[in-house]
């Protein structure tokens, strides 16, 4: 937009693009000075425990980049292909999910691996090395949205909207895990923002179909597609949720250009389609039968449970306000309000600003789309991917806010004020630190108020964190045998100890819990190491968190806000802790 340069704090802001490039950086920094999850690098700050599948993304973006430095661009044959994506070759790769977000930890893993060794790895996938590749994901992401408000609204949205990104909890806490969802949350970004620029980026003052005046664009060509549809292929290599860009990017395009929209959105799908297909060559071995296996697993896949408002759901069961809910509670309630009001602002110039609409689309339909029966567990996880698109707003809404408060103060003062705001949002995510998927805002009370009202307290045992665990260490005699809860999948307990040297040290072996019959007069205490997890957790355990038991005592207690997100117990003698 040329009106950016007019708008007001460009002198005390600069460049549009700086804000995103210098808070990037500082976001992707902060991430890696505390990533550490159980001592695996204890010269680094701890970050949250090890997560319940890192494990698997981990070990499969070690087998990418394996695989690669093995065969080299030879990987794309399809005889090695069927090798080493069909299996043939005995390698167990998994198709659950595109290669590409797998990929880059792989990468990351080896990098970080060579610039400094993890201390005393026990394996050839160590958890700690990977989860650099999310920590620069995010800076990218932060990078992405500065640079973006600032082009379309002045130097000043691109600050705040950056910012906004960093002062998301739950954007920073999954920054710190070897998962896919930072890579969602920038290639969705990116393709839904590519799109938008890529078919508003030259303007007439024009408006056809309306015959106002309005800042419009140009007819297209075929080639407006080109590059964004690449985008969109990066998209879709990274997780499912890519395709829900689809549906948006057309009605969008033909309401905004009609039949001027359809050959080049035809070469946006055809090239980011193309690019999902010669990215991923698990698909070159069946390509029908493999497109609708993946496809159809969003659906048919093992049900989880989640807990919300108190009740024990399964996943296809959980009540459709829970996806709105979970957004409305997760980001900060000044960012929030600094969104709707540049939400606001952009419904209001839908005919001038095109580009305000289609990540407004792209915020709402995942939102509603997860509204429906399909499943939803796990808190924001499934759609993270708005977040970084609400910060675009919540740029736009500071700009607002600032030419108002500019109106009353000197121009120094009104973004003082402006900026003290975002500081006091910063407050939760230092509060719950390392635990910010625990976080919520103040329109519950807070972690303790949303804890009274019966949400979820903590997802993936992040709250499993190296000063915790070291601490529990203190009280489990060397040698025992510790059972773990809830446990979700087999290699779990494993992996707990696999990436922590210090309970390698200690020779402690951790095992799901289980109940025993010869448990039920057993004189020698048991030590139990649970997060609070209530989706999963026994009752015996869910008790003894909300206050003191008569059964079994707590040794260790790690809690954000007053909230308690995990415990070590020791059973006292009689004790056998009931089934679920």
């Amino acid at each position: 937009m040329q009106e950016s340069r007019r708008q007001p704090g460009r002198r005390l802001c600069g460049h549009p693009y700086a804000g995103g490039l210098l808070l990037g950086l500082c976001g992707a920094i902060l991430v890696l000075a505390t990533l550490d999850p159980l001592g695996s690098y204890p010269q680094l700050g701890a970050g949250p425990g090890i997560t319940l599948d890192e494990s698997f993304n981990v070990q499969q973006g070690v087998l990418l980049v394996e695989a690669f430095r093995a065969y080299g661009v030879f990987l794309f044959d399809p005889m090695n292909a069927r090798e080493i994506f069909g299996g043939e070759g005995g390698i167990p790769y998994l198709p659950d999910h595109p290669p590409l977000g797998r990929w880059i930890l792989g990468v990351a893993h080896h990098a970080m691996w060579s610039l400094l060794e993890p201390e005393s790895p026990a394996g050839p996938a160590v958890t700690a090395c990977a989860r650099a590749g999310s920590a620069l994901l995010f800076g990218l992401t932060i990078c992405l949205i500065g640079m973006t408000a600032g082009r379309w609204q002045g130097p000043l949205a691109g600050w705040f909207g950056a910012a906004a990104v960093l002062l998301m909890p739950r954007l920073f806490g999954h920054a710190h895990l070897a998962s896919l969802e930072s890579a969602v949350n920038l290639t969705y970004a990116l393709a839904v923002l590519c799109l938008a620029h890529g078919f508003t980026r030259n303007k007439s003052t024009a408006a056809p179909d309306t015959g106002a005046d309005a800042e419009v664009t140009l007819p297209l060509s075929w080639r407006a597609g080109l590059f964004p549809g690449l985008m969109l292929g990066l998209a879709l290599l990274t997780k499912i949720q890519g395709f829900l860009i689809l549906p948006c990017g057309l009605v969008w395009a033909i309401c905004y250009w009609r039949r001027q929209a359809l050959v080049p959105m035809l070469t946006w799908g055809v090239v980011g389609g193309l690019v999902f297909f010669l990215g991923w060559p698990w698909l070159w071995l069946d390509p029908l039968g493999h497109a609708g296996k993946f496809l159809g697993s969003a659906t048919d896949r093992v049900s989880l449970h989640n807990y919300y408002v108190g009740t024990v759901f399964a996943d296809v069961d959980t009540p459709w306000h829970y996806p709105w809910v979970m957004f409305l509670v997760t980001v900060p309630i000044g960012l929030h309000a600094c969104g709707m009001l540049g939400a606001w602002r952009s419904v209001r110039e839908w005919r001038q600003r095109p580009e305000g609409i289609l990540p407004l689309a792209c915020l709402l339909f995942p939102l509603v789309l997860f509204s429906t029966r399909g499943p939803v567990y796990d808190g924001t996880r499934l759609f993270l991917m708005i977040f970084p698109l609400w910060a675009l707003f919540i740029g736009r809404g500071a700009i607002d806010i600032y030419a108002r408060l500019c109106r009353k103060f000197p121009a120094h003062q009104a973004l003082g004020c402006l900026c003290l705001l975002f500081l006091l949002q910063g407050y939760g995510l230092l509060a719950t630190h390392p635990c910010q998927l625990s976080y919520y805002n103040l329109l519950v009370g807070g972690p303790a108020g949303a804890r009274k009202l019966g949400f979820e307290a903590t997802y993936w045992g992040d709250s499993l964190t190296r000063p915790f665990l070291e601490e529990c260490l203190h009280h489990i005699p060397p040698g025992s045998e510790v059972q773990v809860a809830p446990v979700l999948h087999q290699f779990q307990c494993e992996e707990l100890v696999t990436q922590s040297p210090l309970v390698r040290a200690r020779k402690v072996r951790f095992v799901p819990f289980e109940r025993k019959a010869e448990d039920d007069h057993s004189t020698q205490p048991r030590y139990y190491l649970v997060f609070a997890r209530y989706a999963d957790l026994p009752e015996p355990f869910r008790s003894a968190l909300a206050g003191p038991s008569a059964t079994i005592e707590p040794l260790a207690l790690l809690r954000r806000q007053h909230v308690p997100l995990a415990a070590l117990f020791r059973s006292r003698p009689t004790f056998a802790p009931g089934e679920n």
